[in-house]
């Protein structure tokens, strides 16, 4: 496992934790993860569910999640707490040239 598939996965489990986070969904294009679920499947015979977009842009990371909130939350509130999740494990990670965190909400209750 390489150095950012790893971090995937830890901001991932990061995100699922926070409360009034209802779900976490794949923030790649929707053409892109059904081909590589399909590879991932016929190549190894499993399907890695890294749902936390990480990538390296700008001399930085570029973190992308996309959630579900849930019902009765502000939904503003709870990307704000994602957010600075993401930020404060990126410093301690000695990350802290992050060029961009993104959280998106595509499902509230």
């Amino acid at each position: 496992m390489d150095d950012r598939t790893a971090l995937t996965r830890d901001l991932t489990d990061l995100v699922r934790l926070i409360p009034g986070v209802a779900a976490v969904y794949s923030s790649g294009p929707v053409v892109v993860e059904a081909v590589s679920a399909v590879t991932q499947v016929v190549l190894r015979g499993a399907v890695a569910h890294d749902v936390v977009a990480v990538a390296e842009a700008n001399g930085g990371l570029t973190v992308s999640v996309t959630i579900g909130v849930s019902e009765g939350l502000p939904a503003t509130e709870v990307c704000r707490q994602v957010y600075d999740a993401i930020a404060e494990r990126l410093l301690l990670g000695g990350m802290a040239e992050t060029a961009s965190i993104a959280v998106k909400v595509a499902r509230i209750g």
